[in-house]
C-alpha cells in the first residue's frame, strides 16, 4: 500500500537556490530522474512522492547552485563512509490496520436491554413468535436487564 509523503526543504537551507531535485531509494539515485522541488511562497522548496508503507527510505537534495544538501527534519541520517555523506532517512509509516466487525463473543456480551427491541422489532413473523424470540434473549441476560427485556416482549404480543 502506498502512501503519500511530502518532502520538504527549509528556506534557511535552501539560500539562494532557486529549484532542486529530490533523489533517493525511492528512484535508484537516479540524478537524471530527479524529482522536481517546487519553490514555495516562502522560499522552501517541496514536493509529494507516494512511497510503500512500512518501509524507510534514505535522499537527498540537489539544488541548482551545486549543493547537495539535507533535509533538517528527517527522520534520521545515515552516514555512508563510501561517500563520506550523511543520507537523510524517512520512514514511512504502516498502513493503519483494517477494522474488523466484533466476534461472536463480543456480540453475545451486549446486554439483553439493548438486544431483545431490536431481534424484536426484526420478525418478520406473527406476535406470537415475537413474543417467544423476546423471551428467549431474556433468558440469557443478566437478572437486571431481564425487566426491560420483558417489558418490550409484552408491548409485542399485544
Amino acid at each position: 500500500m502506498a502512501t503519500k509523503v511530502t518532502f520538504e526543504l527549509s528556506a534557511n537551507i535552501v539560500a539562494e537556490a532557486t529549484a532542486g531535485i529530490l533523489v533517493g531509494e525511492f528512484n535508484n539515485w537516479d540524478f537524471n530522474n530527479g524529482i522536481s522541488l517546487k519553490k514555495q511562497k516562502d522560499g522552501s522548496l517541496k514536493t509529494s512522492l507516494e512511497l510503500e508503507a512500512g518501509k524507510t527510505y534514505e535522499y537527498r537534495y540537489f539544488l541548482n547552485d551545486g549543493r547537495w544538501v539535507n533535509d533538517d527534519r528527517a527522520n534520521n541520517y545515515n552516514f555512508v563512509s563510501e561517500y563520506q555523506v550523511e543520507n537523510c532517512v524517512v520512514a514511512v509509516p504502516a498502513a493503519t490496520e483494517t477494522v474488523v466487525a466484533p466476534t461472536k463473543a463480543k456480540v453475545a456480551k451486549v446486554s439483553a436491554k439493548a438486544v431483545a427491541p431490536v431481534v424484536v422489532e426484526e420478525v418478520k413473523t406473527p406476535v406470537k413468535a415475537k413474543a417467544k424470540v423476546a423471551k428467549i434473549e431474556v433468558a440469557h441476560a443478566k437478572p437486571a436487564a431481564v425487566a426491560p427485556a420483558k417489558k418490550a416482549a409484552k408491548k409485542v404480543s399485544k
